[in-house]
């Protein structure tokens, strides 16, 4: 089951954040059953520049990111075994953002750590260590 969490993570990472494509095809009797025009679209992020510093962290993480919309933001933090110790939500503003935690204060035991933000369906995902 830990390992399902772990690649469930792992595929929303790399996977489904990617570029969407979408072809569109002309009406068929039109071009004679040939193809008459063939658009691609490539979706753009509305999330860059998306830092999870310091790391290792030991009192206060930050998550800085821009933000090209204003949004609900779901912050999550999962431990080794892809066991959720934090979930917050906040709201982000277009433009420059950050995010603050501090894990004394949450009481986060020391170890490996997967920080994760979902913003607008998009999903972020990255590696963090907590001494």
């Amino acid at each position: 089951m830990k390992n399902i969490i772990l690649l469930f993570i792992l595929y929303f990472t790399f996977f489904a954040a990617g570029a969407q494509v979408q072809r569109n095809y002309a009406d068929n009797q039109q071009s004679k059953g040939a193809l008459s025009s063939v658009s691609l679209e490539i979706a753009t992020n509305s999330v860059d520049r998306l830092s999870v510093y310091p790391n290792p962290v030991v009192d206060l993480l930050k998550i800085s990111f821009r933000s090209s919309l204003q949004s609900k933001a779901v912050l999550s933090l999962y431990n080794n075994i892809g066991k959720p110790v934090l979930v917050r939500e906040s709201f982000v503003d277009a433009g420059n953002n950050l995010i603050t935690v501090d894990v004394k204060d949450e009481a986060i035991n020391p170890g490996i750590y997967f920080v994760q933000i979902v913003i607008e369906k998009e999903v972020f995902t990255r590696k963090l260590i907590i001494k």
